[in-house]
């Protein structure tokens, strides 16, 4: 499977050129499916519970799983999987993933440095589990949130972690580095704040709103 070079991929400071890169290339069509699998690193892929089967895990050698899955039944393991970890947080706004960010990211990554592969999924791959992977590239790829979540979002673009993730993603970017790379904003067309990464989410509903259907 193609992979951006993390290490090598053209930024700036505010992601602008990553964003334009991935925006310009669609590469695998897959990566805009829920149902799919996405290689976020080597060694670390990302998708919703559904893709979670024998024949998924085989076909990429996954060792660890990681499950934040809670309000779904437990599914057997093949022997192959030597490692997985549940987290019991649930896609609201009142709870913390924030204090799990660190763990799993350190998991990630021994399990990449023994050579082993981690596949991290929720319900959907699209808030919990892609927010535990833009924390694993800010913490071990020195990426900025902006860039982690491009990159991200450039493998499985239906991801959309929620507010309350974001803004523990942001916390957690200012733990590490000293700086945050993405704001809270009001936005008028999503009636409430928005990490100002979605704004042109909102602006591209809005334009066609306007142009197809009137303003009244």
């Amino acid at each position: 499977m193609g992979m951006v070079n993390i290490n090598t991929c053209p930024l700036n400071t505010n992601g602008n050129k990553c964003k334009e890169l991935f925006l310009d290339s669609s590469g695998d069509n897959r990566s805009t499916k829920i149902f799919s699998v996405a290689e976020i690193d080597s060694g670390l892929l990302l998708c919703g519970a559904s893709m979670v089967t024998d024949n998924t895990l085989k076909k990429y050698n996954v060792t660890c799983v990681i499950s934040v899955s809670p309000e779904l039944p437990q599914v057997p393991l093949p022997n192959s999987i030597t490692r997985h970890y549940t987290i019991n947080v649930r896609d609201t706004i009142d709870s913390n993933l924030g204090e799990h960010f660190d763990s799993i990211a350190d998991i990630i990554n021994q399990v990449q440095e023994e050579g082993g592969v981690t596949l991290v999924h929720c319900v959907a791959g699209v808030s919990r589990s892609a927010s535990l992977c833009i924390a694993y590239l800010i913490k071990y790829k020195n990426m900025t949130l902006n860039e982690a979540y491009w990159y991200v979002h450039s493998k499985r673009r239906c991801i959309r972690p929620n507010n309350s993730f974001f803004n523990q993603l942001i916390d957690y970017e200012e733990k590490l580095t000293g700086v945050s790379t993405v704001k809270m904003v009001y936005n008028k067309g999503a009636n409430g704040v928005i990490p100002d990464l979605y704004e042109s989410m909102y602006l591209n509903t809005t334009n066609y709103t306007k142009r197809f259907i009137g303003t009244n």
